[in-house]
């Protein structure tokens, strides 16, 4: 039992590392809508901009997130698009990701670092109830500590939509390798709070009318 507490300890612990972006780490693009962010290592706002349905065009969407771990104090800035490699109709879905994150610390001594991550994920269900897991990888580089940092993560998650809100939950594992020789384990758990507002209906792409009294 103490060796799974001091594992868990250890993944979940608030420790001053980029992360890549998790609002396009999903299976099936999803709506456009913005999203509240909270987790074990902190706390942060995001958008995603899907593309509008287009005829025999696979979907695709922009995300941005701002993230901010107050401990380590370090701030994220991620940016990734994704490209939804499955037809956009039937449960199963698959997807690819490529972004980058900047990142700062701004407690202690400071630092800044860039790089870029990609994603493959895989997903099984619809347009308002999705699971997904999937993998991603980064290469990094930092002003003051140097580099390279190469994060490799899994990822597996879930995530459901009533009307304009939804709600996301993804739990995140992996290493960082540093100079081709270091490991070092890191972990997260982040909950998303959606607002999909009052667009278009992500299947029909049309806004529900109500019908007359």
């Amino acid at each position: 039992m103490k060796p799974l507490v001091f594992c868990c300890a250890l993944l979940l612990a608030p420790v001053a590392a980029a992360e890549a972006p998790l609002l396009t780490a999903r299976g099936r693009v999803d709506a456009s809508h913005l999203s509240l962010l909270g987790g074990t290592q902190g706390v942060g706002v995001g958008f995603l901009l899907a593309r509008a349905p287009q005829p025999d065009a696979r979907p695709t969407a922009y995300g941005g997130e701002f993230f901010v771990q107050p401990t380590p104090g370090v701030l994220e800035l991620r940016g990734a698009g994704q490209w939804q490699l499955s037809p956009g109709v039937g449960p199963f879905s698959a997807s690819a990701q490529l972004g980058l994150t900047a990142y700062g610390v701004v407690r202690g001594p400071a630092d800044v670092g860039l790089g870029p991550h990609a994603g493959l994920f895989a997903g099984l269900g619809g347009t308002h109830v999705e699971g997904f897991l999937g993998a991603q990888a980064g290469l990094e580089a930092f002003l003051r500590t140097g580099g390279p940092r190469v994060p490799l993560r899994l990822l597996l998650g879930g995530r459901g939509r009533l009307g304009a809100v939804g709600l996301a939950l993804s739990a995140r594992a992996g290493v960082d390798l540093e100079r081709g020789v270091q490991a070092t384990w890191r972990g997260d758990v982040l909950l998303a709070l959606d607002w999909y507002g009052t667009g278009p209906n992500p299947e029909t792409g049309r806004v529900p009318v109500a019908p007359p009294p």
